[in-house]
């Protein structure tokens, strides 16, 4: 008997939360529904979670339940990502894509080839931001070709990736994500966001085959291979969609409903170099200039030449690294994290890959005194489920950037809680809204929210809520992370 009340005894203190005695009066509520949580919730009967609070200033934790416990982040990794990005790069920092030539200018001829020579820049042709757009971007482009006096390119149109290695995708993403919008690769040139849309047609019935109507905008040299069937069942219908990097074929799987509206599907651009030369060589041609129509992209692996003989003449330059992050945390755009962890490492003179920009990541956090117990870092966006993170570590993390030089512009990129980005119809018409700004992290089974709140009372905190494994939807959880959201607000 005395064997069995000592159990229990022991399983009650560990189980507890640990929190600040002067503090447990004003998070007596919070307490209370984290309690409710452990004891009595079936939903997180089989889930792994972890919850830390702390004072954004000071970095004293107020309170902690399995702060310890290493756990998938999922998007919250960007937060880390774009903030040491924000020390390493800074805040005026800009993706530069030059153009260059070879050869010589004979009778407003280039007797030689013309370079777009590419920074990694995520914003190229994008529908993000107003200046962005192809035309845009290739109107100057084209005028500075003209100022040089050029109205015939008789070589090549070539696209240099070489600012990134070849490796335009973590190795540790799941296949089945690669060929998604959300999966899509980076490479040393990026264009039009890296994907496209693919318009499905269901068939009349039972037998004939749903039909790709039309992409847009056009990909050259990819072949959607169409290997999708009908179905008259609603929960047997479903499409998913593969492809490889710098592979020309794409392939669509699945059921589609039959006589249903048409479906649209988000495809990652296998090839994004060759896709932005192509259109680059058709807007010189339609504008006036000339071209022999011979396309190349330059990688690593298949190319060692040096810019040595190239003529630079012109300098196109992304927006700010602060509108870039303001897209990569509000959005939760896993390219622009990607990109952000290649630069890193590109521009420190080094090497643009993800390893280079992890271990200069890893060395940030040290320079910072941050405790890297528990972290482990696969990809800058945390797509990859080879990401680990504490609580703990991202509450002191987010304690060192509220006290870092670079704070402000570090927190105008996160959500805000009804107001914007990912947290835009979250928390309305409670006293979170306005008050929380978060990221959010989102894969199967994986749901979190770190940043910062501001108490009724004043105080500012910053917290990370990470929650892994459950079974129940996910919808669920995500109720459970409002409401404790809501209870740190509500604190006076």
């Amino acid at each position: 008997m005395k064997k069995i009340i000592f159990l229990i005894f022991i399983c009650t203190v560990t189980y507890k939360p640990v929190f600040s005695q002067n503090n447990s009066t004003e998070f007596k509520k919070f307490i209370e529904y984290v309690d409710t949580l452990k004891l009595y919730d079936n939903d997180l009967t089989n889930a792994v979670w972890s919850l830390s609070v702390a004072d954004a200033k000071s970095g004293d934790f107020l309170f902690e339940h399995n702060s310890q416990y290493c756990l998938m982040p999922a998007s919250n990794m960007k937060i880390v990502t774009t903030g040491i990005g924000l020390l390493l790069l800074g805040a005026d920092y800009t993706f530069k894509t030059k153009l260059e030539y070879t050869g010589n200018i004979i009778d407003s001829a280039l007797d030689g080839d013309m370079y777009i020579t590419g920074g990694g820049d995520p914003s190229l042709g994008s529908a993000v931001y107003k200046n962005t757009l192809p035309d845009s971007v290739f109107n100057k482009w084209i005028q500075a070709i003209k100022n040089l006096g050029i109205n015939n390119i008789k070589g090549k149109i070539i696209a240099d990736t070489r600012f990134f290695d070849d490796e335009n995708r973590p190795g540790s993403w799941e296949f089945d994500d690669i060929g998604t919008d959300y999966g899509a690769g980076v490479s040393g040139i990026q264009f039009i966001d890296n994907k496209c849309k693919l318009y499905i047609q269901p068939a009349s019935s039972i037998g004939e085959k749903p039909s790709i109507d039309s992409v847009r905008p056009y990909i050259p040299e990819i072949l959607w291979e169409n290997n999708l069937t009908s179905t008259d069942s609603v929960n047997d219908s479903g499409i998913s969609l593969y492809s490889s990097p710098y592979s020309s074929r794409a392939l669509l799987t699945g059921k589609v409903l039959t006589n249903s509206r048409g479906r649209t599907i988000s495809a990652a651009i296998p090839n994004t170099a060759y896709t932005c030369a192509w259109y680059f060589n058709d807007y010189l041609n339609r504008n006036g200039i000339k071209t022999s129509n011979i396309i190349e992209v330059l990688e690593r692996r298949t190319s060692y030449l040096s810019n040595q003989n190239h003529t630079h003449f012109y300098t196109y330059n992304s927006p700010a690294y602060t509108d870039i992050i303001y897209e990569t945390n509000k959005s939760s755009n896993n390219s622009f994290a990607e990109t952000i962890l290649k630069t890193i490492g590109a521009e420190s003179g080094n090497d643009g890959s993800i390893y280079e920009g992890r271990k200069l990541v890893a060395e940030k956090l040290e320079e910072m005194n941050i405790k890297t117990d528990g972290f482990r870092q696969s990809d800058g966006s945390g797509l990859s489920r080879h990401n680990f993170v504490t609580t703990k570590f991202l509450c002191e993390y987010l304690s060192a950037m509220y006290n870092s030089d670079v704070y402000e512009d570090f927190v105008q990129s996160l959500p805000v809680a009804g107001i914007d980005g990912t947290m835009k119809n979250m928390l309305k018409q409670t006293t979170a809204e306005g008050n929380v700004k978060a990221k959010s992290g989102s894969l199967s089974a994986v749901r979190s929210y770190s940043g910062y709140v501001t108490t009724k009372s004043g105080k500012y905190l910053c917290f990370s809520f990470v929650f892994n494994n459950f079974t129940c939807r996910s919808a669920v959880i995500t109720g459970k992370l409002e409401k404790l959201m809501i209870l740190l607000s509500e604190i006076e």
